[in-house]
């Protein structure tokens, strides 16, 4: 299927001398699932935390979306920061019905991981491009 990304997807040692660097991790597909899926892709992730790159395959384009849309969903992370409890105590109404209350949380809690904690996703994007780009830069080398 061909790829993207590194040209590497195994590295053993870090040492100019001992170092060896193969492409071991491949996708394959039959001629039936290429024409099914035809503008599937594999991009080779950049190594994080083992000598072998993460392979993702992503099957069809992604769809830009309208991200006011996007499904709400509680981030682990946030239990993390030292303000997040204090939010939610202030934040939460008693005085209305419990839907209502949790619709106004919502609100509250996508507008403070914006301002404050910080949109934990695009963090962790940009980290891995860094690594990435780092990576790119080592293996030219």
């Amino acid at each position: 299927m061909g790829f993207g990304g590194n040209k590497f997807t195994w590295k053993r040692r870090r040492v100019v001398n001992t170092f060896v660097a193969k492409r071991l991790d491949r996708v394959l597909c039959c001629a039936h699932a290429r024409l099914k899926w035809q503008e599937a892709k594999v991009t080779h992730l950049p190594f994080l935390s083992s000598d072998h790159a993460p392979l993702y395959v992503q099957l069809s384009p992604m769809v830009g979306g309208n991200p006011k849309r996007r499904l709400f969903c509680f981030e682990a992370a946030w239990l993390s920061h030292e303000g997040f409890k204090e939010l939610l105590l202030s934040s939460w109404k008693k005085n209305i019905t419990t839907p209502a209350a949790l619709k106004q949380l919502q609100k509250t809690l996508r507008r403070w991981n914006r301002e404050v904690f910080g949109d934990v996703q695009n963090r962790k994007e940009k980290l891995v491009n860094e690594i990435k780009l780092i990576q790119d830069e080592l293996e030219q080398k």
